[in-house]
């Protein structure tokens, strides 16, 4: 069965549906996919199409923004991005999601339906992490493989999460939940794995933790869902929505990474990655100062931290890690602690926020507390000399000098709003960052 067709400029951030019909009795389903130009004369950036499939039962997973586009599914096998399961009789449907298409781009598209046995193909057997109980845990929330747009395996991935020393690690491939299996698999008790998806759509990016279905990613006229309702869709399985990098670089550079959707500023969200990439960057800067100003709204949001990693060419130099405070080593009870906040943000140094109110309760980040209470800030720095802040709804206040390879303890009072405490060098670059305390 062979589709041809033909793309243009008006379809740039469209969902281009073609079905085709499979017949009982077929055993593995092969696509074959060729797109040309690949970039229009004259123009900076690549035509960027990622192809999403469904089958009468549900989807079967993505592959974005990878140069491979040709795929297989079976029963028990399937490309990487792609779902393995019964290919069932009827109506399928492969959507061209066009994230970036400048020009008239010609496509072909060749589905096979085979009908040879399948071999049976190893599954993947998951892996314990022994529960350490309540104590701090160091890891990362975002990051990706060949499932979509790495550069590399789950098992380098991995590897990588275990050479930095994490507890724990979470795969959140574009659109796919693809490579769960595999990433459970290699956990140990020196490294909790956690599945999660990066919801990447045409205007904006989420990263959905803890999902262990594949959710509806696409907004619009294609399914007639919101992003508020995707969100609350999430929640009500148990997942943590979190929106992601809300003021990276957008189109054309990045089609879709960029926050832009009205009705979710925050709306429903109850998480924002605000630390994203590697060292400190000028996007996350803006990122967080949209995030406080949400926060000056009233949101009562809390704040993660995300490598965002797509290969060994990344995760280099100062990444900002989530520093968990948690009941245990436990998928439940990391994500039950981000959701909460009590975590910080960080590049190495330690810093914790506390307060203590006028009864002489005491709160932790992500808590709240009444009016005339006192914030204590506890630090420990192997970085270069660095300066203590505490901001709250007015802005950056108190501020304290750091010595290198230091600790200490600061406090402060007659905040409004909120309270965060923060470390940075001489260069203005963050290096560390606490979720807030919300005063009542």
């Amino acid at each position: 069965m062979i589709l041809t067709g033909q793309l243009h400029a008006t379809h740039h951030k469209a969902h281009v549906p073609l079905t085709f019909d499979v017949p009982a009795g077929t055993t593995q389903l092969v696509v074959r996919f060729s797109a040309s130009p690949q970039r229009e004369p004259g123009a900076f950036f690549d035509n960027l199409i990622s192809l999403s499939l469904f089958g009468p039962a549900g989807p079967r997973g993505a592959r974005h923004n990878n140069p491979v586009w040709d795929f297989a599914i079976s029963e028990t096998a399937a490309t990487p991005g792609y779902l393995p399961g019964k290919i069932e009789p009827g109506t399928w449907t492969l959507y061209l999601d066009c994230f970036r298409v400048l020009g008239a781009v010609t496509y072909t598209v060749e589905v096979e339906c085979q009908t040879t046995p399948i071999a049976a193909q190893p599954a993947f057997v998951a892996a314990k992490t022994q529960a350490r109980g309540r104590g701090w845990y160091r890891g990362d929330l975002h990051a990706h493989t060949l499932h979509s747009d790495g550069s590399w395996s789950i098992a380098d991935l991995v590897a990588w999460a275990r050479g930095r020393h994490l507890d724990f690690m979470t795969l959140t491939d574009h659109n796919t939940t693809s490579g769960h299996a595999e990433v459970h698999g290699l956990a140990g008790d020196d490294l909790l794995t956690l599945g999660g998806m990066e919801l990447t759509t045409h205007w904006g990016h989420a990263v959905a933790l803890g999902v262990t279905h594949l959710p509806e990613w696409r907004v619009g006229p294609v399914t007639g869902q919101t992003m508020p309702m995707l969100a609350a869709d999430i929640m009500a399985k148990d997942g943590l929505f979190v929106i992601a990098h809300p003021m990276s670089p957008g189109d054309p550079a990045c089609t879709g990474c960029r926050w832009e959707y009205d009705d979710m500023r925050p709306g429903n969200a109850q998480l924002v990655e605000i630390w994203n990439g590697g060292p400190w960057s000028d996007y996350n800067e803006a990122g967080l100062a949209e995030y406080r100003h949400w926060l000056n709204q009233g949101h009562r949001l809390r704040a993660t931290a995300g490598s965002d990693i797509h290969g060994p060419e990344g995760g280099v130099g100062q990444v900002g890690f989530n520093n968990v405070e948690a009941e245990s080593l436990s998928a439940q009870d990391i994500l039950q602690a981000v959701h909460l906040g009590r975590n910080y943000l960080s590049s190495g140094p330690r810093l914790i926020l506390q307060a203590q109110s006028p009864q002489g309760t005491i709160a932790h980040m992500g808590e709240t507390v009444a009016q005339g209470s006192v914030f204590h800030a506890e630090w420990q720095s192997q970085d270069a000399a660095l300066t203590l802040s505490f901001v709250d709804a007015k802005g950056a206040q108190s501020h304290y000098s750091i010595a290198a390879n230091a600790a200490g303890r600061a406090e402060f009072a007659g905040a409004e709003g909120f309270v965060m405490a923060e470390l940075r060098d001489a260069t203005g670059r963050l290096h560390a960052v606490t979720n807030p305390i919300f005063i009542n």
